[in-house]
């Protein structure tokens, strides 16, 4: 129920009241329905009993009749009357009353010839028929309607012998069935003045149709009279209780409580409006001690608010700039971006006007930040919304959405207004001086623009995301770092919206089977024997076959890499499990170092060991990705080493530092990028420096593989220099696992793959 803006202590109590009332009234009610209920189901039980007990009577006489019917049929004076009727009167009259086989004088009987006409030994009774109904000689029992009342009528059949072969001749019992029925038992339900046969004058009803014709009435109850009406009056006297109760309570409640709450009332309104109540209202204590110190409570808390209303509300201002400010750049957080953005699309509905979304985000922030760790890169995030700050205008707000992404959303302008603003931003940028910081780098921002015009606000909420594939757009390579959102900016960034790849790769991550990998064999030198296998990721999508190229700058884009790695490893351990590898021959496996640093990978990779005794596997870590957690992704390599398994440094000479991993991680084998590779095949200087560091690798007790030899030359060049596995199209492309399952068995070397 919803109350009403206002109401008073007295109307809750007058409502209480009422609520009380209107619940004992239905409690009553319920309790009347209750006892209609006991009554009726009491009534229906009596007529039950009635029909029953009326039915046993019935069905008592009917048999009582039917027996005496038997016996006088067996009885050997019955035959001897047949035969010689010359006492017929007398046995019809006295001899069978006299022998008991009739024991009620309502009861009569007759015998008849086998034709069925009252024997002529003396003169029929008035009462009973001269001649039997036409009809085939069996027992049967009726009844008809009389001048002297209701006859119920059995028949039965003499015969001169137990075999029942000759007809002596029929019988005829006669009962007066009103006064025989009602002489049968004590009637305790059924009311016997009530007791009629529903029969016309003359009309025969057979026996068996009697219970469908009886009419009768049921027998008051005295007992259930009186618990009616005691129950009444019990209801109708709690009824009187309970209204004489709740008058008596709701005066005493108004007496106790309403009252004194009236005065605790006033006096918070007093308090309200910055008064105090006056001394002789407070020196008249309250009658409920509660509420007495509820007041006294109230009072003293008046003045300790009086004393913390000015700090608080200093507070309150500082909470709200904190909670909207970011602590790092002093630029507006997210949580202002997301309020603000909401209260200014509310504007445009009323106000329409052509909007601007830029999204800002710090070229190569990662790396710097790992490399010159994170107090230098909070001062270039620092730096960075200083420069923004500046570039825009005085009205627009800068907001820190997360890491080194910021936003900003410009109203009244144009898209030629928008990059303008856009370019200073970077001109702002590219003057500041990071040298200070030990940064040499340029240190860059990459802006997407989305723009909507006044006439089309209906598309205002696809900004952001517009902004973002712009962004993205802007840092390809090629581009100017600024990039307006339009059809060419839709082309380019196809690989960050729902294009097919995009679509494989998420069914791929959440789908298994989608996620195919392919083998390609890496050979041991000089034998040129397989010494294992490195597993490509390849996804089959609609048939079709999606290569790496497609789809990794999707994961990278969408920072997807843990949860493509942890999709390889389970393939991976599929294929293990298959057992369609060749015996002995190790798998290689890439991952990135992020991935390494999650604790659920490296769950599944100690899991993914017990394959080790089958298939001595390795991991493939690219160097450049091990920028970030240096001592974490150590121990969690020292880990998988003691389940056996071998580390390389895959794409070697591609990344910023590679020799600082060599010293810093527990690296067993290098792999050397085909960079790399394809200058062993120069005779020049690079070729010379190349040459020097596989041998310094060797000296260090590296495993060297050479990837990308595609030529004899070059194959003829590794293996001279010592390089122990090579890899490359010259000696094998990679295969599906079926197809390599298919081929004959090759010579494995598990030691070569351990090397």
């Amino acid at each position: 129920m919803i109350l009403p803006a206002s109401i008073s202590i007295k109307q809750i109590a007058l409502a209480f009241v009422t609520g009380l009332l209107v619940l004992m009234s239905l409690i009553a009610g319920f309790a009347t329905y209750q006892t209609r209920a006991v009554t009726r189901s009491l009534e229906q039980h009596s007529q039950d009993a009635a029909h029953s007990e009326i039915a046993a009577a019935i069905q008592q006489l009917l048999s009582q009749t039917q027996d005496q019917a038997v016996n006088l049929a067996r009885w050997d004076e019955t035959r001897q009357q047949l035969v010689m009727p010359e006492y017929y009167s007398y046995w019809r009259d006295q001899r069978v009353y006299e022998s008991g086989m009739l024991s009620s004088p309502l009861a009569r009987a007759a015998l008849y010839s086998h034709s069925g006409e009252v024997l002529a030994g003396g003169e029929p009774k008035k009462d009973l028929p001269s001649s039997l109904p036409a009809g085939p000689p069996q027992t049967r029992a009726w009844l008809t309607l009389e001048a002297g009342g209701i006859a119920l009528y059995q028949t039965f059949t003499v015969y001169s012998d137990e075999q029942k072969q000759a007809l002596l001749g029929h019988g005829l019992i006669r009962v007066d069935f009103m006064p025989a029925l009602q002489q049968r038992q004590r009637f305790y339900f059924v009311d016997t003045a009530s007791i009629a046969l529903m029969l016309k004058p003359g009309e025969t009803l057979a026996a068996s149709e009697l219970h469908s014709r009886l009419r009768f009435k049921i027998r008051q109850d005295q007992d259930q009279l009186r618990f009616q009406e005691i129950l009444s009056h019990i209801l109708l006297a709690l009824f009187v209780l309970l209204m004489v109760s709740s008058l008596l309570e709701f005066l005493a409640y108004n007496h106790l409580l309403i009252r004194p709450l009236h005065r605790l009332s006033d006096d918070i309104d007093a308090m309200q409006r910055g008064r105090f109540s006056d001394s002789r209202t407070r020196s008249q204590p309250l009658r409920i001690v509660e509420l007495e110190n509820i007041r006294r409570s109230l009072y003293d808390y008046q003045l300790q608010l009086r004393e913390l209303h000015g700090s608080l509300e200093r507070q309150n201002r500082e909470f709200h700039s904190q909670a909207h400010q970011d602590a790092l750049t002093g630029c507006h957080n997210r949580r202002a971006y997301e309020e603000d953005w909401r209260n200014f699309r509310d504007e445009l509905k009323t106000a329409p006007q052509d909007t601007a979304f830029l999204l800002f985000d710090c070229d190569r922030f990662k790396t710097i930040n790992d490399t010159y760790g994170h107090a230098k890169g909070d001062r270039v995030l620092t730096i960075i919304a200083d420069a923004l700050v500046m570039a825009l205008r005085a009205n627009d707000r800068l907001y820190r959405l997360g890491g080194d992404e910021f936003a900003t959303f410009l109203s009244h302008t144009t898209p030629a207004q928008a990059r303008q603003i856009a370019q200073r931003c970077q001109h702002l940028l590219d003057a500041a001086n990071f040298t200070d910081l030990g940064i040499n780098e340029p240190v860059g921002i990459s802006i997407g623009i989305a723009y909507c015009e006044a006439g089309r606000l209906a598309h205002i909420d696809e900004l952001p995301k517009q902004a973002d594939i712009a962004m993205y757009t802007a840092k390809q390579p090629g581009r100017n770092r600024i990039a307006l959102y339009g059809r060419d900016t839709e082309n380019a960034a196809q690989t960050l919206v729902a294009s097919r790849e995009t679509s494989a790769l998420f069914q791929a991550l959440g789908a298994p089977g989608l996620m195919e990998m392919h083998y390609q064999p890496i050979h041991a030198l000089p034998g040129r024997n397989v010494a294992y296998y490195e597993a490509l990721a390849r996804i089959r999508y609609h048939g079709k076959l999606i290569m790496p190229g497609a789809f990794l700058p999707v994961v990278s884009s969408r920072r997807l890499e843990t949860e493509f790695d942890l999709a390889i490893l389970h393939q991976v351990d599929m294929d293990l499990s298959s057992q369609l590898l060749p015996l002995g021959n190790g798998v290689s496996i890439n991952l990135s170092a992020q991935s390494i640093s999650h604790p659920e990978v490296v769950s599944l990779l100690l899991e993914l060991s017990r394959h080790n005794a089958r298939h001595p596997l390795m991991l493939e870590i690219t160097e450049t990705s091990l920028i970030t957690q240096m001592t974490e992704v150590r121990a969690y390599l020292d880990l998988l080493r003691t389940v056996n398994y071998r580390i390389a440094m895959d794409d070697f000479g591609t990344g910023y530092s590679p020799l600082r991993y060599l010293v810093d991680l527990p690296v067993d084998v290098v792999k050397f990028d085909i960079s790399l590779v394809n200058k062993l095949g120069q005779n020049d200087r690079a070729g010379k420096v190349v040459a020097d560091f596989v041998h310094m690798m060797n000296d260090a007790g590296y495993g060297l593989v050479a990837e990308g030899v595609e030529t004899e030359s070059v194959l003829n060049k590794v293996e001279s220099l010592g390089f122990a596995h090579v890899q490359g199209y010259l000696l094998g492309r990679p295969v599906p696992l079926a197809q390599l399952a298919a081929r004959p068995a090759a010579t494995a070397s598990v030691t070569t793959c351990t090397a």
